[in-house]
């Protein structure tokens, strides 16, 4: 292990493995959390969750000066498409590496991908007003400055029409359930970071010195006890919680791009995806994309009535007889075959391969 190498680059060489390749273009938008169906399907295929939507400021120059570092030390190797593959070296580096070290790989899915930091920006806002509340302080500076966050905030403490006094004793109640949940170091950090009544929580570069932690891998942990407190408000009984999380849901189109988010609400409505192109002025491709985000994003979404059912059949023997079938072979076997129905069976093996494994 060189000791002079950064987190960062231990982290972005995670991201590469030995079987397929990852190009840099394809590395930044995925940093920068683009959701075309291809990038959401590279994200699926290659289980690259965590690094989806984390640093959306990123310059491809700085990426690729990372990746030029990782070629010098032949962590990874350089593939024909201009992508790279990690090597046996940086294959045997990163084991080393994460051995006395969490890997961060709580976020096993695209769900949450657009979820994870609004949540996090206003429930430090909301434990600090009911911290002041319990105090009857009325004067005090927000320790989160973004009006956006600030007026959703407002928006569902108005909703829920209730004395501050006593849904603050309700979430204090409801979150410490919550955080028994959570490993010690876990709590800590989340705990550390908020700030309340003649409290000021610490900063990412306080945070990260206290435990002794490079500052991009104490911002890489927080998002994974992000996703983990957003699962397990989910799956709980906390009400006051749970309405929380509601109306981040809400606000944020439940994980999905807004247009998606109106086709998803057609198709719970039983409305056709002819239909739905029509009364959305769309072209039908588009809301075959918007099907194909749904499924990326929720994997419970139910996919099958929009596959014929001999169709499906078909694809899943073709695929049984030849892992490596490709649209094209698929195309030549059935020229009416849509490029839906091929990704979709394709999405369903990849998530019944990682099970299976």
């Amino acid at each position: 292990m060189v000791s002079n190498v950064e987190y960062i680059t231990y982290f972005i060489l995670s991201l590469f493995n030995r079987d397929s390749s990852l190009n840099s273009a394809q590395l930044i938008h995925i940093f920068h959390g683009r959701r075309t169906p291809s990038m959401l399907f590279k994200v699926e295929k290659e289980k690259l969750y965590s690094a989806f939507g984390l640093f959306k400021t990123l310059k491809k120059n700085t990426l690729d000066q990372q990746l030029k570092k990782l070629v010098e030390m032949k962590w990874i190797e350089s593939t024909e498409n201009k992508g790279y593959k990690l090597s046996k070296k940086g294959s045997e580096v990163l084991k080393e590496y994460f051995l006395n070290r969490d890997y961060p790989d709580k976020i096993v899915s695209l769900e949450n991908a657009t979820i994870r930091k609004p949540f996090f920006y206003q429930f430090q806002l909301v434990s600090q007003i009911f911290s002041e509340a319990t105090y009857k302080n009325k004067q005090y500076s927000p320790t989160i400055k973004d009006p956006v966050q600030q007026v959703a905030v407002k928006e569902w403490l108005t909703s829920l029409d209730k004395p501050l006094l006593n849904l603050a004793k309700d979430w204090s109640s409801e979150l410490e359930i919550i955080l028994e949940k959570l490993t010690e170091e876990e709590a800590m950090m989340l705990v550390w970071k908020l700030t309340g009544h003649e409290l000021v929580g610490n900063t990412n570069r306080q945070l990260a010195e206290i435990l002794s932690l490079d500052t991009v891998e104490l911002y890489i942990l927080l998002d994974q006890i992000m996703e983990q407190l957003i699962y397990l408000i989910d799956k709980s009984e906390c009400a006051l919680l749970k309405s929380f999380l509601h109306q981040i849901n809400e606000n944020h189109y439940y994980g999905l791009s807004k247009s998606t988010y109106v086709t998803a609400v057609y198709i719970k409505n039983r409305i056709k995806l002819v239909d739905i192109a029509l009364k959305r002025n769309l072209k039908l491709s588009t809301i075959h994309e918007h099907i194909l985000e749904i499924t990326l994003v929720k994997q419970t979404f139910n996919f099958k009535p929009f596959i014929p059912d001999e169709i499906y059949q078909q694809l899943h023997q073709a695929f049984k007889k030849d892992p490596y079938f490709n649209f094209q072979k698929a195309k030549q076997e059935n020229k009416n075959l849509q490029f839906l129905w091929y990704r979709l069976v394709e999405i369903e093996r990849i998530r019944n391969e990682s099970i299976n494994n």
